[in-house]
């Protein structure tokens, strides 16, 4: 079975036949590891600490210097993402969101050959008792219209947590905002969204 991952779904939506010879092409592979992922993994680390900033900063530390050259620019940056590591957890506090877990891995069955799946970076309760979920966001990009949130609310709430679909929230930690940003959708944007997904995965599935 074919996998879409929840990063690579609004490419497949954009051209559903183009993205079919895509995943025909695949060779796999993995990226080079970056700056960016050890930060994403010292903010996993802090989680996993109980919010200890100061185990966190020196996570980063002890990753950026073994996998990246001591100089004058890369130290730069290194206090760069340190601030925004601090950033992170100040807005975190300021929302009072309660962490309950990270990298939760899903796999969401499309049809006969396809399926929807992926991890979700982080999982915490609201100040309202429900759940937000988030992705790390580098850009400024509107991320409301992207098809993957309804659909992965609509699972969290029926699926994961067995709860109502208003006690779910998805969004993004966004980097340049400094800020968790989320929404929760209606039954009818969410309703919309599923019927595209299915419409989707059809002519992805048809052509390949």
């Amino acid at each position: 079975m074919n996998k879409i991952s929840f990063s690579q779904l609004e490419r497949a939506r954009q051209n559903p036949i183009a993205f079919a010879k895509s995943l025909a092409d695949d060779k796999g592979g993995t990226g080079r590891y970056s700056k960016y992922m050890a930060w994403q993994n010292s903010v996993f680390h802090y989680h996993k600490n109980r919010g200890d900033l100061a185990k966190a900063i020196k996570y980063f530390e002890s990753t950026f210097l073994k996998n990246f050259a001591d100089n004058a620019a890369n130290q730069v940056e290194r206090e760069d993402w340190i601030l925004e590591l601090q950033a992170y957890t100040k807005d975190e506090t300021k929302k009072r969101l309660t962490y309950v877990e990270h990298k939760k891995r899903l796999s969401i069955a499309m049809n006969s050959e396809l399926r929807l799946g992926g991890e979700l970076p982080l999982i915490k309760m609201n100040n309202k008792g429900g759940y937000s979920v988030y992705f790390f966001s580098r850009d400024d990009n509107e991320w409301e219209d992207e098809l993957r949130f309804p659909i992965l609310q609509s699972y969290i709430a029926t699926t994961l947590y067995n709860v109502a679909l208003n006690e779910v929230e998805v969004g993004v930690y966004s980097i340049p905002k400094q800020k968790h940003l989320q929404r929760s959708y209606s039954r009818k944007e969410v309703r919309i969204a599923l019927d595209e997904l299915d419409e989707v995965g059809s002519q992805i599935a048809s052509a390949l």
